[in-house]
């Protein structure tokens, strides 16, 4: 029997990020749709490149034509042919117009765009034919596996937890799934009370980004613990007792008991309080208990235990 700490929250993505251009042109064509799966690096579009290749080319020969005066001005000032001051202009100038020729190379380059990271594409911003500018968005990317939730645990719980440990979330279509805790946050929020617990989640049919779920985290496990069903529970006051079956199949014992761990619709108890312990042999009214007193006579009308509780006994 665990113990379990409740709460709800929604689904994230750990990445999402909006892919944009990063130099002007017109969009020639867009490579991947809404919904498609696209690896880190793979191009999802490509812009009109003339003017930046033809920039590229311009450069390029520009930076050839000084790098070859270059090398003749270094032979000839290895020779004393040409001064300092003149040699240094030369370097200068190759340098330069290598950078120019590297910038030009590097906005050929952007015209086609490419995924930051492995992600599934959410959202396309423009359709072909649209004229963009550095910073224009284009694509919408997250990463959707796993998912994440961040949930505010109680400090008195968090102590209890551990990167790793299994966690069971439900979905309004009441679908459940496992997901672990992937990191627990060092401080605690002084307003709350709380430290933000964040879980990883696998990828699963019917859930997104922004899915509400109902999370249950396991704080607790007791082994082979003796449980009963809840409604074998009578309440008299802060205390607790539920009616045995008695040796003789015809009357009950009273017995009060200390509830521990609840889950479902079983207790745990904990312990018992007299002479006599419950057993997990045990048959306990749970049918009509709060009208019975101690010794009372009842009659077993289903002597045949149910898969989840003991036998039930009316009175």
């Amino acid at each position: 029997m665990s113990a379990i700490y409740g709460t709800s929250t929604t689904l994230r993505a750990d990445r999402r990020a909006t892919v944009s251009a990063r130099t002007r042109g017109v969009l020639r064509r867009t490579l991947v749709e809404e919904g498609d799966w696209v690896t880190e690096g793979a191009p999802i579009a490509v812009l009109e490149d003339e003017e930046q290749r033809i920039e590229a080319e311009r450069t390029a020969t520009a930076h050839d034509t000084t790098l070859r005066e270059h090398d003749r001005a270094r032979h000839l000032h290895g020779q004393g042919l040409v001064s300092d001051e003149e040699y240094e202009r030369v370097r200068r100038a190759a340098e330069d117009t290598r950078h120019a020729a590297d910038l030009a190379a590097l906005q050929l380059s952007r015209t086609v765009i490419q995924a930051p990271f492995s992600g599934r594409i959410v959202t396309r911003h423009v359709d072909p034919g649209a004229t963009v500018a550095d910073g224009t968005p284009v694509y919408e990317i997250a990463d959707l596996d796993p998912l994440y939730a961040d949930v505010p645990v109680p400090e008195r719980e968090v102590r209890r937890l551990e990167p790793g440990q299994v966690v069971r979330l439900f979905s309004d279509s009441d679908r459940f799934v496992t997901g672990r805790i992937e990191r627990i946050a060092p401080v605690v929020d002084p307003e709350t009370g709380t430290v933000k617990v964040s879980l990883a989640v696998p990828a699963a049919d019917g859930l997104l980004p922004g899915s509400f779920v109902r999370v249950e985290i396991v704080t607790e496990t007791h082994a082979a613990a003796l449980t009963i069903p809840r409604s074998a529970l009578v309440a008299e006051g802060r205390r607790w007792h539920v009616f045995r079956l008695a040796a003789n199949r015809e009357n009950v014992e009273r017995v009060e008991v200390v509830r521990g761990f609840e889950e479902g619709d079983r207790v745990e108890i904990v312990e018992t309080l007299g002479d006599s312990a419950l057993d997990a042999e045990d048959l306990v009214v749970v049918a009509g208990a709060t009208a019975l007193t101690d010794g009372a006579a009842v009659r077993v009308v289903d002597d045949t235990p149910a898969e989840d509780e003991a036998a039930r006994v009316a009175a």
